[in-house]
């Protein structure tokens, strides 16, 4: 005679039971459901359904998700050239996806609820020109050397900086297509140059060298470079040269170094598009350089390459973001205090196929938890923020936050073109808001500090570019369209 169940067999067909239920639970997710979750995030993250209206989902995103797939029986007699991953799909699965989609999407989204703002006061507004053309063309910005010049580079072509003290600029390079960097390091000048600014696949932007009054191109065929960051990363006493490739669907951040020859050797550090920022950091202290970039487009993620010998990377993400954030630049500073590096993002990014005012979009602040972990602490809401500097701008202690949005809801707020964030209290998260009086002189893309009056407190200088990125009020584009400013000094009143 058998002996008696125990409890022991109890527990274990209760647990084989409720296995079972999952799985079935499981099997029962709808069809869509599960092929949404297969596909979608073969790529990337996968982003939330409810983080589109039902109709950008279906004239735009759908459409474009289609192009980037092998569709069986569609794409089979088309003969067109293709970049990058393509996930093949059936079309019944296809129609089962968009189905899905369509019938989960929100009829729109929802608003922000923007934080009530005061005029800007602890700043003066001083707008100022570097060329005689109408409408804003900075592609660059960014202080050196000296606090008072600051160089810039424009869609024609020119680098060149302009001198507070003068109030004139001075250009010092003609390029043929848009800079969007400049590298300066004893004898060392490096420019960059896009080649084409419109999303392509075309691989026309360079990086040229400066000697004295000559130019010389090391590196052609680069995929929209926004980007360079140049560092001795192996400690060896010659520079190496970081270039985020921005691309369009193909793309990828490369490395430059010197090779035996006196040229320069290129090296793919990651193939994919997006890349728009680095920064070199000894993130696990090793004693090497690593380093931390911003990859945007489809793959959002802050993603470290940790040099584990001579010029030789192992990429790990340490914050991924869903691919519709519109993420566009990041900073890294100690918020809290601690010692420890934390990260500040900002998203916003809106001149692509999923144009709409999200609710999402805005600044954040990621807490460094002191194992290489962040976890978000604090979100600002702002409609297209796409600039961040942290900042102790009143000088008391804490970090203080100036935004740019160059994608802001012009229609309803355009005052937060522009948003400062004075730190009352660093502990709980609390600002105050203020805002230009001003905020449509220009459409603002590109932000850099210094003290440029030697005073003792650090000023701010904001650039515009006007380039139709997305739908503006007539009124506002006329504006633009018949005014001259280029860039605005912010001047910091604490001294």
């Amino acid at each position: 005679m058998p002996n008696p169940p125990t409890i022991f067999n109890f527990c274990a067909v209760f647990a084989l039971l409720l296995l079972m239920g999952s799985c079935k639970k499981e099997h029962l997710k709808p069809k869509g459901a599960q092929l949404y979750d297969n596909y979608c995030a073969s790529c990337h993250i996968a982003p939330k359904i409810e983080e589109l209206p039902k109709h950008v989902w279906k004239e735009s995103v759908l459409p474009a998700m289609m192009e980037r797939m092998e569709v069986e029986g569609l794409n089979d007699d088309k003969n067109t050239e293709t970049t990058g991953y393509r996930p093949k799909i059936t079309f019944e699965e296809l129609v089962q996806i968009q189905s899905y989609i369509i019938s989960n999407a929100p009829d729109q989204l929802k608003t922000i609820n923007v934080p009530q703002a005061d005029t800007l006061n602890q700043f003066i507004p001083k707008p100022y020109v570097v060329d005689t053309l109408n409408e804003g063309m900075i592609t660059y910005l960014e202080f050196m050397d000296e606090s008072n010049k600051v160089f810039y580079g424009d869609l024609i072509g020119t680098l060149g900086f302009f001198n507070f003290d003068q109030k004139s600029s001075k250009q010092i390079y003609q390029g043929k297509t848009p800079v969007t960097w400049y590298n300066k390091k004893d004898s060392v000048e490096m420019i960059t140059e896009i080649g084409i600014i419109r999303p392509s696949e075309l691989e026309e932007g360079k990086l040229m060298l400066k000697m004295g009054e000559d130019t010389l191109s090391i590196q052609n065929n680069l995929h929209r470079p926004v980007h360079t960051l140049m560092d001795d990363l192996n400690d060896d006493g010659k520079n190496e040269f970081v270039v985020s490739e921005f691309g369009n669907q193909s793309g990828r951040l490369s490395l430059l170094y010197e090779n035996e020859s006196g040229g320069y050797s290129k090296k793919v550090l990651l193939n994919l598009p997006g890349a728009i920022k680095t920064v070199v950091r000894d993130m696990n202290n090793d004693g090497k350089k690593d380093i931390v970039s911003l990859m945007t487009q489809s793959n959002e993620s802050i993603t470290v390459f940790y040099q584990t010998d001579n010029l030789v990377f192992e990429a790990e993400n340490i914050l991924q973001f869903s691919p519709v954030f519109g993420t566009s630049w990041f900073e890294l500073m100690d918020y809290n205090g601690d010692g420890l590096e934390d990260i500040i993002t900002v998203h916003g990014d809106n001149a692509d196929i999923s144009y709409v005012h999200k609710p999402y979009h805005g600044m954040r602040i990621y807490l460094n938890n002191g194992d290489n972990t962040y976890s978000e602490a604090f979100f600002y809401p702002m409609y297209g923020a796409t600039r961040v500097l942290s900042r102790d701008f009143d000088q008391d202690g804490d970090l203080d936050f100036a935004l740019i949005s160059t994608f802001p809801n012009y229609q309803e707020f355009p005052e937060h073109s522009f948003v400062y964030l004075e730190n009352k209290d660093a502990v709980n998260f609390e600002f105050t808001t203020s805002i230009l009086e001003d905020p449509s002189l220009a459409r603002w893309f590109l932000m850099d500090a210094s003290d440029i009056d030697n005073d003792g407190d650090e000023d701010i200088v904001l650039s515009s570019l006007t380039l139709g990125f997305t739908p503006v009020p007539k009124e506002i584009a006329d504006r633009w369209k018949n005014n001259n400013v280029d860039i605005m000094l912010l001047e910091n009143l604490l001294y």
